[in-house]
């Protein structure tokens, strides 16, 4: 088989990587260690907190990891590590072992994240393709949700049953992944070999637009993911039974699957259009949950779950095009990261400001703060990618 074909074969098992590789029982978790560990809302926050700080730790080592062993070598290990994780839940009802899961799922997911991504880049590099990075990411993304779909709707209803069911269940999606990867194998990269400088700090500081971006694309990114937990209690309390939620990420799935195919179209969009949508969708859920709507929440999260799972696809081809290197699972690990380290804070404050209010007036408040935020992450966001890649880290410099 040569280089074109493996690339080939890449793409085609990517899809089905990210088909099991979406945690199927993420509706659940908050309410599951609530209701078998003995959790309280400001320990979700703290286990969340560890969780981000984890990846916080490992995500760049990890990319790195990914791009001197191999790309395949690190989903591998993610399948292994995550199959761990749900195993220990399954097992463990404690909040020790509770806290040893969630730190093997955070290992696991940060082994995954930006090397999957890179793979598919250095693929449709061996295919001469690579302006067509954002619509093949989109089209993977957008067939993987319809199988998602199934999955994230029927395994939470298992709860009812046996609250360990639906982690049961992931176990063994895991280790399919884990096989699924001796299908893919890494294709050949170029001989150029990438300078990795010790950051300068100094000139770093000296960015103002590196900053602010850096900042407020982490609170941004984390204002996302960091409240869903919060969330899935929220539903609960505003009337929507606990085996129902699962409906909610399915359906979120189908509408994502059915605008993956026009994901790619965004990208021809100007920026700031795009930075309003992106806006638009993220306060819109927070805007729901002050409303104390289960239905209008329930709505709000179809539409920003579908939506995220495309929103950084837009920005890393941003990022890869404005710097050019082949230590692309680092630099989209590094991306990452600016997520992690504000996801360690914001689910502390997310659950203190519901622990001292309540959980809608507690969202609220969050969203207020991200209407704030808003008009200097699209300044520093529109400065940063429209000048010139200039520092010393800068990957693309070569030897």
């Amino acid at each position: 088989m040569n280089q074109v074909q493996i690339a080939q074969r890449n793409i085609k098992f990517y899809i089905y990587i990210k088909t099991i590789a979406k945690r199927v029982f993420l509706p659940l978790t908050a309410i599951y260690f609530i209701d078998t560990a003995g959790f309280t809302i400001r320990d979700i926050g703290l286990l969340s907190a560890f969780f981000s700080l984890v990846q916080l730790l490992v995500e760049i080592p990890t990319g790195y990891f990914a791009d001197r062993i191999g790309r395949v070598a690190s989903i591998r290990v993610s399948g292994l590590l995550a199959a761990l994780s749900t195993t220990i839940y399954v097992f463990i009802h404690d909040k020790t072992g509770i806290y040893v899961g969630v730190m093997f799922e955070a290992l696991a997911y940060s082994f995954l994240g930006g090397a999957g991504e890179a793979l598919v880049h250095d693929s449709l590099v061996v295919q001469k393709r690579i302006g067509e990075y954002t619509k093949v990411m989109s089209r993977a993304m957008s067939i993987s949700l319809i199988g998602n779909a199934i999955l994230v709707t029927l395994v939470p209803m298992t709860y009812k049953y046996n609250p360990a069911y639906p982690f049961g269940i992931a176990t063994f999606f895991y280790l399919v992944l884990f096989f699924l990867t001796f299908f893919m194998h890494d294709v050949a990269r170029s001989n150029r070999v990438t300078k990795i400088k010790i950051p300068n700090f100094k000139l770093i500081t000296g960015k103002r637009n590196i900053l602010l971006f850096g900042l407020t694309f982490g609170i941004i990114t984390a204002l996302f993911t960091a409240p869903a937990d919060m969330i899935n209690i929220a539903l609960k309390e505003y009337g929507i039974r606990v085996d129902l939620i699962g409906w909610i990420y399915g359906i979120a799935s189908i509408v994502g699957a059915s605008i993956g195919p026009f994901i790619h179209y965004l990208r021809k969009i100007n920026l700031f259009s795009y930075l309003l949508l992106d806006l638009s969708t993220l306060l819109g859920v927070f805007f729901a949950a002050y409303t104390q709507n289960g239905y209008l929440l329930a709505l709000a999260m179809i539409v920003s779950i579908s939506f995220w799972r495309y929103r950084r696809i837009i920005y890393q081809d941003y990022l890869l095009i404005k710097y050019p290197t082949q230590y692309k699972a680092t630099l989209i690990s590094t991306m990452n990261n600016l997520e992690q380290l504000n996801s360690i804070w914001l689910p502390l404050m997310i659950t203190s400001s519901i622990y001292f209010t309540n959980t809608w007036v507690g969202l609220g408040l969050m969203g207020l703060f991200g209407l704030c935020v808003a008009p200097v992450y699209v300044y520093a966001t529109l400065k940063f990618f429209k000048e010139k890649p200039t520092l010393a880290t800068d990957p693309v410099s070569v030897v």
